[in-house]
């Protein structure tokens, strides 16, 4: 399967997840009781709502992060004081090295 349509795919059901969640919800993981804070992660070229602490899901399906408005209770995710869901334009980009002055680009500085 082409990356494209196996972003076309996954389109879809992204899409339909990223909309279970509302504006404050946070999430868990089926099966856990701990409540995370929602953050949306990229996943095969697609975003979709998974925990803010990056915690491992146990298994590529997406879909066992469901929401809830009961509080943050996960350790991690309330020491990165993240709270409710972010905009998927919100996701904060790669911070900058600071390499030095002797730092040289390419072979001819």
């Amino acid at each position: 399967m082409s990356t494209s349509r196996l972003h076309d795919a996954l389109a879809d059901p992204a899409a339909d997840a990223r909309a279970r969640f509302g504006h404050g919800d946070n999430g868990y993981l089926e099966g856990s009781k701990v409540v995370h804070a929602v953050r949306l992660q990229d996943w095969l070229g697609v975003s979709v709502p998974g925990p803010g602490c990056h915690v491992g899901t146990g298994g590529w399906d997406f879909t066992r992060f469901k929401p809830t408005r009961s509080p943050v209770d996960c350790g991690r995710c309330s020491k990165s004081r993240l709270h409710g869901p972010v905009a998927e334009g919100d996701l904060p980009g790669q911070l900058g090295l600071d390499l030095g002055p002797d730092y040289h680009r390419g072979p001819t500085g």
